[in-house]
């Protein structure tokens, strides 16, 4: 693989449309070049957005339910491999990162219906989504509150109980390696629930469901995680 043929990887890579060499291959790339390191992290939050644009938590009755049967369903036995009677054919690789981009920029489209498209020239010219918040920071409930990071940067969170939603935005936060990404949590009396991954001078913004109280910053990988696992960075208490 070439350094050409890898610059065209960035999309199917983010989207985890690769297989275990290209993988391989294009992550060795990633530590060597930072104009690719920067399109992924672009390409994943995309499609987190897109996730978290359209995510429900289940209801508390369904919880209740999923608790009680985990005790009482017995486990499926382990998969065991076969061989194939023939090798799998494959998608090109050319056409995988073609799909990969597609697919991200597909993604964006859907998410401009609630979040505004905007120019980030920080990353070699291109768009990237970009939360303006206005119609948050502009409600008449809208409250504002800032926290600095260590090691340099802020957060603010401004959230309004009449919308229902909190814009939150990063200031010159520490830049991270293409591995790790930052993370925004909801916090309240239940478990942290993610708002999307956050770069250090972005922003997003997100539902705000009833009882949450606080907002948190942390350090995941770069795909993200279902939970916290490092301490936060920033904890802000929104009204």
């Amino acid at each position: 693989m070439t350094t050409a043929d890898a610059h065209l990887l960035a999309g199917a890579y983010a989207l985890d449309a690769v297989d275990d060499l290209e993988r391989a291959a294009f992550t060795r790339h990633l530590s060597e070049c930072p104009s690719c390191a920067e399109e992924v992290a672009g390409f994943r939050e995309t499609a987190a957005l897109l996730g978290t644009a359209t995510a429900l938590g289940p209801d508390e009755s369904f919880r209740r339910r999923v608790l009680a049967e985990v005790g009482q369903t017995r486990q499926l036995p382990p998969r065991v491999a076969t061989e194939p009677t023939s090798p799998p054919r494959r998608t090109p690789w050319r056409k995988r990162a073609l799909i990969g981009i597609a697919s991200v920029a597909a993604a964006a489209a859907v998410l401009a219906g609630g979040i505004s498209i905007g120019l980030d020239q920080s990353v070699s010219g291109r768009p990237v989504p970009v939360a303006d918040g206005g119609a948050v920071t502009a409600a008449p409930d809208a409250t504002t509150v800032r926290a600095a990071v260590a090691g340099g940067g802020s957060v603010t969170a401004t959230a309004s109980r009449r919308l229902g939603k909190v814009f939150v935005a990063a200031q010159a936060l520490p830049r991270l390696d293409a591995g790790h990404a930052y993370e925004v949590w909801l916090t309240g009396p239940d478990e942290p629930r993610s708002a999307g991954l956050i770069r250090p001078e972005g922003s997003l913004e997100a539902a705000l469901p009833a009882g949450t109280d606080g907002v948190a910053v942390t350090v995941e990988p770069a795909t993200g995680s279902l939970q916290p696992t490092t301490p936060s960075i920033a904890n802000l208490t929104v009204g």
